[in-house]
C-alpha cells in the first residue's frame, strides 16, 4: 500500500510541475511583444515624412486646420479624440519630416487617463524615465532610433509628445537629372 501511495504522489507531483510549465509556457505566448520603435498613428516616427502621416491621418478621417506657419499643422481628433485627447501639432523640419507632435486634450476622466499610460506602458514596456502608477504618472520612453515619447497624465491637461531627434533632411547631391530636366521642358 505504501508504494502505490509513493507511485501516485510521485505521479501528482510529476503531473503539477508538467501543468505549471505548460501554464507558465501559455502566460508567456499570451505576453504581447513589445515594440522597439515609437509609433504615431500607427507609424514608425523615425524619419516620418509630413505627406505620409497626413495620408495616415485621412484615412483615419481627420483633416487639418488651416495653417499660417510653415512647419506646423494641427488637427482634430474629434469631439471625444482618443481616450479624451483632443487634438494633434505636428512639428516638421524644413525637409517635410516630423520633428515633433504633439497631442494634448483635457482629459477629466481618471480611467481614461489610466487607460492612456496603461495603452503606452502595455505598448513599449517599462519607461526609460519616469513614473507609472497605475497608467498615471510622467514618463519618456527612449528609442535605440533617436525618438523619444513622453507623457504627462497626472492632471486633467494631458499631453502626449512624441520627438524625433534627427528627422531626415533632404539633402542637393550636387548632379544635375537631366531626365527631369528633358520631362519638364516637354
Amino acid at each position: 500500500m505504501p508504494t502505490k501511495v509513493a507511485s501516485a504522489l510521485i505521479i501528482f507531483i510529476f503531473g503539477l510541475s508538467m501543468g505549471a510549465a505548460t501554464l507558465a509556457k501559455a502566460e508567456e505566448s499570451s505576453v504581447p511583444a513589445r515594440s522597439n520603435i515609437a509609433e504615431l498613428f500607427g507609424l514608425p516616427l523615425n524619419d516620418l515624412s509630413v505627406s505620409r502621416l497626413e495620408k495616415q491621418l485621412n484615412s483615419m478621417g481627420m483633416h487639418s486646420y488651416p495653417s499660417y506657419k510653415d512647419g506646423v499643422v494641427s488637427y482634430s481628433l474629434g469631439p471625444e479624440g482618443i481616450l479624451g485627447v483632443t487634438s494633434a501639432t505636428i512639428y516638421s523640419n524644413g525637409s517635410g519630416y516630423v520633428r515633433q507632435a504633439l497631442l494634448s486634450g483635457v482629459v477629466e476622466s481618471s480611467e481614461k487617463r489610466k487607460a492612456l499610460g496603461e495603452l503606452l506602458a502595455r505598448k513599449y514596456g517599462k519607461p526609460s524615465e519616469g513614473f507609472l502608477n497605475n497608467g498615471i504618472g510622467r514618463s519618456k520612453w527612449l528609442f535605440q532610433d533617436g525618438t523619444m515619447i513622453e507623457l504627462h497624465n497626472t492632471t486633467y491637461d494631458v499631453s502626449l509628445m512624441y520627438v524625433d531627434e534627427n528627422p531626415k533632411v533632404a539633402t542637393r547631391s550636387g548632379q544635375i537629372d537631366v531626365e527631369a530636366l528633358s520631362r519638364k521642358n516637354q
